[in-house]
């Protein structure tokens, strides 16, 4: 074979390597995309409260004496004594049926006593600037009473030790809804409540809750009736 011939082969063929490890070189360079931040909003309609607790909720009834039930499926159903009468109310959005809200009522408490039933969220990242938004309303035949609260202390769901006036780790009040317990002081239609967090520092786990929380109350005592929550939302900045 000619060396000219050759020695071009030869350097074509150096200068294909070069150029193909100079490609490769180039791909190696290109950064990978980032991957997508977590998303820790979340909106909670209630349609099946009994997968609750798979989605990270905590109910936790420490009403004294403690009734048979507490946090449950919303109720709006023809019953009492006549089977005629229309027990509860519909849910503020309902996707199935007009039970897709999540209740809480008297029988959270057993004869006469102090009701308080926890409803507790997931555990979220939290900081300034992130908001809980929520849908609330009471039956309004007797006093109901609810408190919204955060534990931005650890994120876990301590709320007390039997003791129906213990608060745990929930030290943060956002609202005392009807704490003068009034009868006309609870929203008696499906109202919009919201909140944006302020005063923490930097990013914290936390949960909400919500505390069905009324003294005299249960079938024998003067206060409770039912309440309802619907269509909560977290919302992270």
């Amino acid at each position: 074979m000619n060396k000219k011939l050759l020695t071009s082969l030869s350097v074509l063929g150096a200068i294909a390597v070069l150029m193909v490890a100079c490609e490769k070189d180039f791909k190696n360079e290109t950064p990978a995309p980032r991957p997508a931040a977590p998303v820790y909003s979340f909106v909670e309609e209630f349609d099946t409260v009994a997968n609750l607790t798979a989605k990270g909720w905590v109910i936790s009834n420490k009403s004294y004496p403690v009734g048979p039930v507490s946090w449950r499926q919303g109720m709006y159903e023809l019953g009492g004594k006549l089977g005629s009468d229309v027990v509860g109310f519909p849910a503020y959005s309902a996707r199935y049926t007009p039970n897709d809200f999540v209740s809480v009522d008297m029988n959270a408490t057993s004869g006469a006593g102090v009701t308080s039933a926890w409803l507790i969220g997931p555990m979220r990242p939290m900081k300034n600037g992130d908001r809980l938004i929520f849908y609330t309303r009471t039956h309004g035949d007797y006093i109901d009473r609810m408190q919204v609260r955060l534990n931005l202390i650890n994120g876990d769901t301590y709320v007390g030790d039997g003791n129906p006036e213990h608060i745990g780790n929930f030290t943060t009040l956002l609202e005392d809804i009807n704490a003068g317990m009034t009868l006309t002081g609870y929203p008696i239609n499906w109202t919009r409540k919201s909140y944006t967090f302020t005063g923490i520092t930097g990013t914290v786990n936390g949960r909400f809750a919500f505390r069905y929380y009324v003294p005299n109350s249960g079938p024998s005592g003067s206060n409770a009736d039912m309440i309802g929550i619907d269509s909560v939302a977290f919302v992270s900045q």
